[in-house]
């Protein structure tokens, strides 16, 4: 329900007071997001605010001529911060969005650069935050974190008190945030402290060159590549068995494939985790997501499975394209079920240490009937 014009005027009254109330104990308000942008260097717009609070981040950065996305859960306060956005350029560049920064509705990369002050504190689990921030900037775009310093936090907890409140100080902090977004592979590019604050700031990877063949396609097209390239993978993994097979015989040959999938699977799972900034230790979530990014998911239809205890995900392969060619040439199935074991445990171990592996079914097991399940499971 939007607040009225009293309802506004109150807020106002509120902002000012506690702004006062700050100066009072050696805390510049208004000068802080300043003194945070100053240090950050050159921010890129469009800028991704995330807290709108009272808008302070984003009318400081409306004034350095930078247009500004401000997203937060509370319509109230961004309702107080509009109200409390004066003249015609800081209310044209500054858009003020209600939303959960774990699931912002903007495409990747849609954003130069994004900041994040006085916000981790308030957030009960920082991770999901933190990725959809890497996700939406674009390659080679900053990110800005900030909190306050110990000394900051003492300082508004007193100035809470002489109001007869206090102020929430949340598990995820600012190096919390720094060893998260290293794990995502952004560059730490400095850190720094003043006005009550801690500061880190970080560099989203570069993106890719690609041929210009590939820039130039759509994203049907894309696909198509994708797909190719799915089933091109695929065949060269065939045509390297059975190389080794007719040179070795076929128990050699499952010796050698079974070392090569231990090793290509780590590469493949560290690979993806740093292509779709997933983190490392994120447990069954991440291996979820993990998995549906392999190349396998564009030549073997698959579904995942979990529990509502959240410890116990089932992964099956529904159709092996391997098999499927097999059986159509009147072969058996191929026995991989030991080969498998290593892969899966492989690329489980490598998206967190702490997941365990079981095979459910897979060839040469009767039930498996051509197809593969896995069973993995991460402790309390």
């Amino acid at each position: 329900m939007p607040l009225t014009r009293e309802d506004l005027e109150m807020q106002k009254a509120k902002f000012r007071d506690r702004t006062a109330r700050f100066a009072d104990a050696g805390y510049d308000r208004l000068g802080a997001p300043e003194f945070i942008l100053d240090g950050a260097g050159e921010l890129a717009g469009p800028v991704l605010d995330v807290g709108t609070g009272m808008g302070l981040t984003a009318r400081a950065l409306a004034a350095r001529g930078l247009d500004v996305v401000s997203v937060d859960t509370s319509a109230d306060d961004q309702q107080v911060a509009d109200y409390l956005t004066e003249g015609a350029e800081a209310r044209r560049r500054i858009a003020f969005a209600r939303s959960d920064a774990a699931r912002l509705p903007f495409p990747d990369g849609h954003f130069g650069s994004a900041v994040a002050v006085d916000v981790l504190h308030h957030l009960e689990a920082g991770a999901p935050v933190l990725a959809e921030i890497r996700r939406v900037v674009k390659p080679g775009g900053l990110v800005v974190v900030a909190d306050f310093s110990a000394a900051g936090f003492e300082m508004v907890a007193r100035v809470h008190a002489s109001e007869g409140s206090s102020h929430p100080e949340g598990p995820v902090t600012v190096d919390w945030a720094r060893g998260f977004l290293g794990g995502l592979g952004l560059a730490e590019e400095k850190t720094f402290e003043g006005h009550f604050h801690r500061v880190a700031v970080f560099r989203t990877p570069a993106g890719i060159d690609a041929p210009p063949a590939f820039t130039a396609l759509d994203r049907p097209g894309l696909f198509r590549a994708l797909d190719a390239f799915a089933k091109n993978w695929l065949a060269h993994d065939g045509c390297w068995f059975l190389a080794a097979e007719e040179r070795y015989g076929m128990q050699v040959a499952i010796e050698l494939d079974t070392e090569s999938w231990r090793r290509f699977a780590a590469a493949e799972a560290r690979r993806i985790m740093e292509a779709f900034a997933i983190p490392a230790g994120g447990g069954l979530d991440a291996l979820e997501r993990a998995l549906s990014y392999r190349m396998y998911s564009f030549v073997n239809p698959s579904r995942i499975e979990r529990e509502p205890d959240g410890r116990t995900l089932r992964f099956f392969m529904v159709t092996c394209r391997v098999q499927q060619t097999r059986r159509r040439k009147g072969l058996p199935d191929f026995p991989c079920r030991g080969v498998g074991e290593v892969e899966f445990a492989t690329f489980a171990r490598t998206v967190d240490s702490r997941i365990a592996t079981r095979c459910l079914a897979c060839p040469p097991d009767p039930e498996a009937d051509g197809h593969c399940g896995w069973e993995f499971t991460i402790g309390k």
